[in-house]
């Protein structure tokens, strides 16, 4: 019992606190340093759609006008996932009148499907997948091409940040998550062990993996493969995009649950293919990074559980129980202050979001222990797949 008490606590502060403190050291000893040789590359931009006949022309001109001499983008491609609203009307005239724009219309596959359709007909060197929300700020283009000019690099990521950050407690507790989620990885790509990346913002060198299954998602298979073969993958904090935040606590936690499910299955299925004396750099992180995150909430209940048991000999081992029930009531507090229409407390609001965000993992757990998936578009648009 005090075994797995410790083990539980000592698993969550090595997740949260001590392997950023190990990558942080590693990162300042012994740095990346990528080595730029030859030419920029060509780069395709490549848009998965569903259904965005609102925003996609607005997309297209924000890609395109990354296209300033410095980039040599030579085309935009928008797969269109079995759009019924116009999308695809849209996009084709568009294409008409610049023959840098690509249509691939499609019968619905899901976005992953789309995207293997678009990685196949791409013409660049180098293709960056994004999403319709998505929007480049200047300069995200020439700045992540340009770290591809490293032959060892196979797939880089850039920094995304979210529009009106601030406009609820939600979305502000969701932005203070992704701004410490991002501190890991720009330290992970400086130690040369990233492997986590996002998919509003998602590179790869043409022909450096093949297509990822339509049951998973590229954000979390491509790195892994491009690990497995020996590439790099790094981020790119100059490569900046925008995206709409999280609006709600519901879509925090649909869009939590679908990352989770995805994401487990899929590192679970590299262990094998990364192991840690091949891999070491890579097997590292994705337990510390990844897997052991996503276990937040068994640990806490672990530790909480063998607290409440051993308390009675070692009172001091009740501390763990106690803050973890007075967390849940912050977040119910938060909860309920946020039904009335008002913004909680940053205390509240940040309880909240905590378990909204574990509840995710959980449910992510039990989705794969299921064998179930989330297939999804739309952040409002979900569907449970057996």
């Amino acid at each position: 019992m005090t075994a797995l008490f410790w083990t539980s606590i000592g698993f969550l502060a090595w997740a949260y606190a001590g392997y950023p403190v190990l990558v942080s050291i590693v990162a300042r000893v012994r740095p990346l340093r990528l080595e730029a040789q030859g030419p920029a590359p060509t780069v395709t931009v490549a848009i998965a759609v569903h259904d965005e006949a609102g925003q996609i022309a607005d997309r297209v001109t924000n890609a395109l006008a990354e296209d300033d001499g410095d980039v040599k983008l030579i085309e935009v491609i928008v797969g269109s996932d079995g759009s019924t609203d116009g999308t695809s009307e849209i996009v084709s005239r568009l294409a008409a009148e610049d023959d840098r724009i690509r249509l691939i219309t499609l019968d619905r596959g899901g976005q992953t499907a789309t995207q293997n359709a678009l990685i196949a007909a791409a013409k660049g060197d180098v293709i960056l997948l994004t999403d319709a929300d998505t929007r480049f700020a200047a300069g995200c283009l020439g700045a992540i091409s340009a770290a591809f000019r490293d032959p060892r690099v196979g797939c880089a990521t850039g920094r995304l940040e979210w529009r009106g950050e601030q406009a609820t407690a939600t979305s502000a507790q969701e932005g203070l998550y992704w701004r410490y989620e991002r501190r890991v990885r720009e330290l992970e790509s400086r130690a040369g062990i990233l492997t986590a990346v996002t998919g509003a913002v998602l590179a790869i060198r043409r022909g450096a993996v093949g297509s990822v299954p339509t049951t998973a998602s590229m954000d979390h298979l491509l790195p892994l493969y491009v690990r497995e073969k020996g590439g790099l993958v790094v981020y790119v904090p100059a490569a900046v995009a925008t995206d709409r935040p999280i609006s709600g606590i519901r879509e925090q936690l649909t869009n939590r649950t679908r990352t989770a499910t995805r994401g487990i299955r899929a590192n679970l299925s590299m262990l094998g293919r990364l192991p840690p004396w091949r891999h070491p750099g890579s097997a590292v992180a994705i337990w510390s990074h990844k897997l052991l995150r996503w276990m937040t909430p068994w640990l806490l209940a672990v530790a909480s559980l063998t607290g409440l048991i051993l308390g009675r000999d070692e009172p001091a081992l009740l501390l763990v129980p106690a803050v973890l029930v007075a967390g849940a009531a912050m977040a119910l507090a938060g909860h309920l202050v946020a039904g009335t229409g008002r913004r909680p407390p940053r205390a509240l609001a940040f309880a909240r979001s905590f378990a909204i965000v574990n509840l995710a993992f959980a449910a992510g757990w039990f989705n794969v222990i299921r064998g179930r998936g989330i297939e999804i578009w739309h952040r409002s648009e979900v569907r449970v797949e057996s």
